[in-house]
């Protein structure tokens, strides 16, 4: 049992780390130029502040991740303030990919009340990077909730 308790959030964080810097990775190479009316268009993330965010989250998250892998999980203020900074990651991470995602849907749908039209029939590379940017976004999302359950439950257990 003592082998499982130390080998379950090893193995949960390198996941959510994994999960997190492919989508950081996946989102910042998602960028595609087609000719729409004889005129160059561009897509990039760096076009949108919501997909800036949800790399930068997603970084930070990747980053964080491996570092705690370090910090004593023994009980002590250490493994509290890890408690702590999982929460708010996992609250940072959920409104990247929520914003990505809104993002994404107005991409690929448009807005006909605001008269926006979607962009995937042209960009259609730029929007298959970005779907599979949000799918590993989630993925970390997930299973970061799990890594934060399992803080919960070994400082409260000790």
């Amino acid at each position: 049992m003592a082998k499982a308790r130390r080998f379950i959030p090893i193995v949960l964080r390198v996941a959510t780390a994994a999960a997190a810097g492919v989508a950081a990775i996946v989102m910042a190479t998602s960028h595609q130029t087609a000719t729409v009316f004889g005129l160059e268009v561009q897509a990039k993330f760096q076009y949108m502040p919501s997909l800036i965010f949800f790399v930068v989250a997603n970084v930070v998250a990747c980053a964080y991740n491996l570092l705690v892998l370090v910090v004593p999980t023994a009980p002590s203020l250490a493994a509290r303030l890890v408690l702590v900074a999982d929460a708010m990651l996992g609250m940072v991470l959920t409104g990247a990919a929520a914003a990505a995602a809104a993002t994404s849907a107005i991409g690929k749908n448009g807005n006909s009340r605001a008269g926006w039209q979607p962009i995937c029939g042209i960009m259609s590379t730029f929007c298959d990077h970005v779907t599979g940017a949000l799918a590993c976004g989630f993925v970390a999302v997930a299973v970061h909730f799990l890594v934060l359950m399992y803080t919960i439950y070994t400082v409260n257990s000790s």
